[in-house]
């Protein structure tokens, strides 16, 4: 049957995958080491850093442990029993607090390490977390109103 082989396909697609502690260790050394090696550090963010600031991202999973819950596209395509209300944290950018990954991200510039960052996010929020807004480059615009006096 060609519908239950597309829901098998798109939970793999949105299958989440977790390290144990010690892989985590293991990577997080490896990155910090590329990092002090690195004469041009550049980030390049989505939506994973902002799903912890409660800003829902489009790819989750219908059965995600993530706490904006499931992923506009999922949500979309969704057929099954109701999805529980007010279960999830959800925030816009204009409420949304900067994460602890983001406040890293401003000290790693301010120490000189991160020259730039690239983000296709339109929540505003590493503006919001004091990153040099001349070093980041908003791939779709952000959902900020600016007006000039």
């Amino acid at each position: 049957n060609s519908k239950m082989a597309r829901a098998a396909d798109q939970e793999e697609e949105y299958k989440e995958y977790f390290d144990s502690k010690e892989e985590l260790d293991e990577k997080i050394d490896q990155l910090a080491l590329w990092i002090l090696s690195s004469e041009h550090f550049i980030a390049y963010t989505g939506a994973g850093i902002s799903t912890s600031c409660g800003i829902r991202d489009n790819q989750s999973g219908i059965n995600t442990v993530v706490a904006t819950g499931p992923g506009r596209y999922a949500l979309k395509n969704y057929r099954g029993p109701p999805l529980p209300k007010g279960k999830y944290l959800l925030k816009s950018g204009s409420t949304a607090i900067p994460s602890p990954t983001h406040m890293a991200f401003v000290a790693l510039q301010e120490c000189g390490y991160l020259k730039y960052i690239v983000s296709q996010n339109v929540d505003g929020i590493h503006l919001k977390s004091g990153f040099l807004r001349d070093k980041i480059a908003e791939l779709h615009g952000n959902t900020n109103l600016e007006k000039c006096k």
